[in-house]
């Protein structure tokens, strides 16, 4: 082991701030790093005066992180805004690891920081790019929705109205049988092709969404797939749901829908339940089958992953929490909560 006056001069040559803790959780070293960073004298920092220097709204979660990892003599990490020396918050990723002596007895912790403000921030334009792309993406669904329903869909109907006009002059008129029940099968063809038009155009962008709610949606969504599958799908939605900014809400719908796919595809599942709660500042959707679970995720089936991945991302974009529990043959339960984000009214000109 190192003794104390070598441990200082390799933690004062690292790269990164280095800080040790006591048994008793109190700071007892600080390298040169971090007192450089923060422009505060050692005797100030040490015990619990280094909590000063963390921002006043991470002092609470860092320290109740801190103590609970102490507690449980268990590894951790942590991110939290510092103050550097010129006055100005960075934010600063910290690990800490337990330590004993060469007797086995518990000494405390040794960790490390690291400025991460940059990497943040890069992870912050990929989120806004992100969104970005996907909202220009559920744009040009709606566009493509809107054009397949009322351009295509009128164009059929007003086909099929007139190739079943034409059918009954040619009946008036003593043609031939043969004749007539071509044009009858030709107006089944443009009815079926009419209901494509549709089912397409509501997978594009379900008009329930826009005219109806996000409720509503969801449960047009869950009866279609009943419908198809025999799964049995039931929706028990609060009507005190809030509404939501645009953006939020095609993201929970789009979160729901994708779910929905999965326990179709992957979960073998006989029933699916989704409940719905809401108040006017928030709101909470849970989707639980009855399926096989989740089994080796990352691994056993790469679009259940890459299923899961969307949702995920879809829910950090608009700030939601995405939590998925499953047990084998238990089935697996999505859930996702989050604020109602303002809807900024337009100006009156």
């Amino acid at each position: 082991m190192l003794d104390a006056d070598a441990f200082v001069v390799m933690a004062d040559a690292a790269p990164v701030m280095i800080w040790t803790a006591g048994s008793d959780a109190q700071c007892t070293f600080l390298n040169k790093l971090w007192l450089e960073f923060t422009g505060r004298p050692l005797a100030k920092q040490l015990g619990d005066g280094w909590i000063e220097s963390v921002h006043i709204e991470d002092r609470g979660p860092c320290l109740e992180r801190y103590l609970a990892a102490f507690h449980a003599r268990e590894p951790f990490e942590l991110e939290c805004r510092v103050r550097r020396a010129d006055g100005v918050f960075r934010w600063i990723l910290g690990r800490g690891a337990p330590r004993y002596d060469i007797g086995g007895r518990f000494a405390g912790y040794i960790g490390s920081c690291l400025d991460v403000t940059e990497l943040k921030e890069s992870e912050r334009q990929m989120r806004q790019l992100a969104a970005s792309l996907e909202s220009a993406r559920e744009h040009e669904r709606t566009n493509v929705a809107r054009e397949l329903h009322d351009d295509l869909g009128q164009t059929l109907t007003a086909l099929k109205l007139e190739v079943s006009r034409t059918v009954k002059e040619l009946m008036q008129q003593g043609i031939q049988r043969d004749s007539i029940d071509r044009l009858q099968s030709l107006v089944g063809g443009i009815e079926l092709a009419h209901e494509t038009v549709r089912r397409i155009a509501t997978s594009l962008r379900p008009p329930a969404l826009d005219h109806l709610g996000l409720v509503a949606a969801i449960e047009l969504e869950a009866a279609a797939l009943a419908r198809r599958t025999g799964i049995r799908c039931r929706v028990i939605g609060n009507r005190r749901v809030p509404t939501l900014h645009p953006a939020q809400t095609t993201a929970v719908f789009r979160i729901v829908q994708e779910a929905l796919t999965n326990v179709l595809r992957h979960a073998s599942a006989s029933a699916i339940g989704v409940r719905i709660d809401g108040s006017s500042r928030s709101i909470s959707v849970e989707i639980r089958d009855n399926g096989r679970g989740i089994v080796d995720e990352p691994v056993g089936n790469r679009t259940a992953a890459i299923g899961l991945l969307g949702m995920r991302e879809r829910a950090e974009m608009i700030g939601a929490t995405l939590s998925i529990r499953s047990r084998k043959g238990k089935g697996t339960v999505v859930s996702l909560s989050l604020a109602r984000s303002p809807i900024k009214k337009k100006r009156r000109r």
